[in-house]
């Protein structure tokens, strides 16, 4: 397991008010290779609608090829050994565009080693300027769907309570929603009651108690947060399919009733 580390220069950071005011770092992903002056230009106006959502953007590439020629494969790889470098002081990876080059697939993989929170954002956002990570606001008991605090956990989206992690941080929606794996705490009643969940934007993988958790989330209420937080979970895609497959029956069903 790879853990980041923050070196803390001698700093007052209380000039920054509280800890959730300080402004996150974002390493912007995006192909260089090809028509490289009109993929910087991309990259620039990527970096202007992160800036837009009230985080640092940083594309590397549209800094190094000021100095680097990535034609040149030593410096190419010079660039990339920068950029991996630059991903351990940053808090997101956000791959923006409609296109994952070879280069931004290594970036991925490394995220995922970093546990790094990966956003997905497509051009349409961007050029239809729908700001991501607006919404912090942490899921509660009435995002739950009634009644599931009651059933298996097992494989399910559970939305996680704040005092589980105790009194010392400061929490996000980051934070609450959780993709149960195993566990004897999956099911309801036993005597064991740990819950192994992944977290549902960064794949942290961790030992919680079945009490830990209010529910099992509402799909609207994953919705709401996969579009704030645009990620790539399979589990999550595999509950909204549900849920617009039941939508789709109850309308279905309402055709066949009469007035």
């Amino acid at each position: 397991m790879i853990w980041r580390t923050r070196r803390i220069w001698n700093f007052d950071w209380t000039e920054l008010g509280k800890a959730g005011d300080k402004l996150r770092l974002v390493y912007i992903s995006s192909p260089l290779r090809g028509d490289v002056e009109r993929n910087i230009q991309r990259a620039r106006d990527y970096c202007a609608y992160a800036a837009s959502c009230g985080v640092i953007p940083l594309a590397p590439h549209t800094i190094f090829t000021q100095y680097l020629d990535d034609e040149q494969p030593e410096q190419r790889e010079q660039g990339l050994a920068m950029g991996r470098d630059l991903m351990w002081r940053c808090d997101d990876l956000w791959v923006v565009g409609n296109t994952i080059s070879s280069g931004m697939r290594e970036e991925i993989e490394l995220a995922k080693k970093l546990y790094m929170p990966i956003f997905y954002v497509p051009e349409e956002q961007v050029q239809e300027k729908v700001k991501i990570r607006q919404q912090d606001r942490l899921l509660g008991v009435d995002d739950c769907i009634a009644g599931s605090d009651q059933s298996s956990y097992e494989g399910q989206i559970l939305v996680l309570k704040p005092e589980a992690y105790g009194n010392s941080m400061d929490l996000t929606a980051d934070d609450s929603l959780w993709y149960a794996r195993d566990g004897f705490g999956c099911t309801y009643g036993a005597r064991g009651q740990a819950v192994y969940a992944e977290n549902l934007l960064d794949r942290r993988y961790i030992h919680w108690e079945r009490k830990d958790f209010y529910g099992i989330v509402k799909p609207e209420s994953l919705a709401a947060w996969i579009a704030d937080k645009p990620i790539r979970s399979e589990a999550a895609e595999a509950v909204l399919e549900a849920a617009v497959q039941s939508l789709a029956l109850e309308l279905e069903d309402g055709e066949g009733l009469e007035p």
